[in-house]
């Protein structure tokens, strides 16, 4: 039986990073903030030409594996738009797919783009809280891995979801459910403090939790039934999100999410609770 890790004997780390986040997740925010402020200094074509190259288009995909599916985009457009509409969408869906292929790095760079600041701001209060645990127990490599899965996870259902679909899919919030996901196996452990969770020692000595014991946890079967219910709120547009005019694709959310829960325990390298 493994033991619980909140020994106050342990010695104090000896720095502290900023805000107090591990060195991988402050570089990955930076990056993030970065790209975003880059795309201000461009003019609106430049802006929308890189959002057509690494922003993830479902019909993209569609149409590179079956390339007679443009009938049915085409038909879907038909029916749903006329007049001025219908030849603004067809020459988004020219500009978006274009003929260049699949594009299929987009998988993964949708992630490093936003639709906004309030966005990308969103994605990283969220990030910090939980992906700094996460990557505090795996180590920078296998915190990447799981960032880089869960990211491509969130597309592949979002494509299975809207395949058909012509609107740009961005930002990291695929990789954050992922993180959150695998933070879900430990951070709820009984009688761990959250404030513990800045310690790199204590945190590699959480014990995790198999699958099967997160469904006897009441904290962790809360925050996963909060989680999916805020997700599915937003997602349907119950609720609005205050300056956010795009959608929000919660497809992606629970694909980046399953990943991050279900392949946390291949990454984990920390204790086990038997």
């Amino acid at each position: 039986m493994s033991e619980h890790p909140a020994d106050h004997s342990l010695p104090p780390p000896k720095s502290e990073p900023i805000f107090n986040l591990p060195a991988v997740v402050v570089w990955l925010i930076l990056l993030l903030a970065g790209i975003q402020a880059g795309r201000e200094f461009l003019s609106a074509m430049a802006d929308f030409s890189v959002v057509s190259w690494f922003a993830f288009v479902p019909a993209r995909l569609s149409l590179w594996l079956d390339p007679e599916r443009a009938t049915e985009i085409a038909t879907a457009l038909t029916q749903t738009l006329s007049g001025q509409d219908l030849a603004d969408r067809a020459q988004l869906v020219a500009f978006m797919l274009g003929d260049s292929g699949p594009r299929l790095w987009t998988l993964l760079s949708y992630g490093l783009l936003h639709g906004s600041w309030l966005h990308l701001i969103s994605n990283v209060v969220w990030f910090a809280a939980f992906g700094s645990p996460v990557a505090r127990r795996l180590g920078p490599g296998r915190f990447l891995n799981l960032m880089a899965l869960s990211t491509i996870a969130g597309a592949l259902l979002h494509w299975w979801s809207r395949e058909l679909d012509v609107l740009p899919l961005v930002g990291a919030s695929a990789a954050v459910s992922g993180a959150t996901a695998a933070a879900i196996r430990f951070v709820f452990s009984p009688g761990l403090r959250f404030g513990e969770l800045s310690d790199d020692a204590v945190v590699r000595a959480i014990p995790a939790e198999r699958f099967g014991q997160i469904w006897r946890n009441p904290r962790a079967l809360l925050f996963i039934a909060i989680w999916f219910v805020t997700n599915f709120i937003f997602g349907a547009g119950l609720i609005p999100i205050l300056g956010e005019e795009t959608s929000i694709a919660w497809e992606a959310h629970i694909g980046g999410f399953l990943v991050g829960l279900l392949l946390f325990p291949l990454l984990d390298r920390g204790a086990v609770r038997h």
